[in-house]
């Protein structure tokens, strides 16, 4: 099992704004990546008929002559998601804000599920040989989880360099605005490293279902018969 590196990074960084006289950061902007895991959950109450109409992710290796049974899959979730802090300061103009980021707080959550079938768990061989395989697909997404743990805060406050942690001076029937917009900002960076974890955790757990694995596991116990198999004469 690959546990979870703890991880709450801050980060801030004192930006010159355009006028910077006016508008001057006395605190910095804190940037922390919180990640969390749910308590593994392994569900075998679901019959071998009931897991054949599941959809799966990964592509199946054998070639369209093979009648394949599905034993078991991950079904686990991974959620990044955002909350921003902003605090603003009344300048010396008449009715004009200095705005500026104060928190940015980045939640990665994983709620990690394995589905076994109720047949399968019945024997203890297959059961173990199943549960070993999807536990790879558990862990994967708990490296893929702990890098961006790792990574992102830095991403975010790249993001937020390049358009200033503060703004300002803001009139003040624009100030709601430009709050939205700084906020907006937080959202699109952090769905955008979300993208890109999604095809790096797709591409991970598809190197998982691969034709020789799947092999392997069937070797571990070849007198275990599919129930499916049975009642289709296979």
């Amino acid at each position: 099992m690959i546990p979870f590196d703890p991880v709450t990074a801050g980060t801030a960084l004192i930006l010159a704004a355009s006028s910077p006289q006016i508008c001057q950061m006395t605190t910095p902007a804190d940037i922390s990546v919180v990640p969390k895991t749910a308590e593994l959950v392994i569900d075998t109450s679901r019959t071998s008929a009931d897991l054949q109409g599941q959809s799966i992710d990964t592509i199946n290796p054998y070639g369209y002559n093979n009648v394949t049974h599905t034993n078991g899959f991950m079904e686990g979730q991974i959620n990044m998601r955002s909350s921003v802090e902003l605090d603003y300061r009344l300048t010396s103009m008449a009715n004009a804000y200095c705005i500026y980021y104060k928190k940015v707080t980045i939640m990665l959550d994983i709620t990690p599920k394995i589905v076994i079938a109720k047949e399968v768990s019945e024997d203890s061989c297959m059961y173990s040989a199943v549960l070993e395989h999807e536990m790879k697909h558990v862990n994967a997404d708990r490296k893929i989880v702990n890098k961006y743990a790792q990574t992102i805060g830095k991403k975010v406050f790249d993001g937020l360099q390049q358009r200033g942690f503060i703004a300002g001076p803001i009139a003040s029937e624009n100030a709601q605005a430009i709050m939205n917009r700084m906020k907006s900002t937080v959202s699109q960076l952090v769905q955008f490293e979300y993208k890109k974890m999604e095809i790096e955790r797709a591409e991970a757990q598809q190197a998982i279902d691969n034709l020789a694995e799947y092999q392997f596991v069937q070797s571990r116990c070849p007198d275990y018969k599919s129930p499916l198999a049975a009642s289709r004469g296979q």
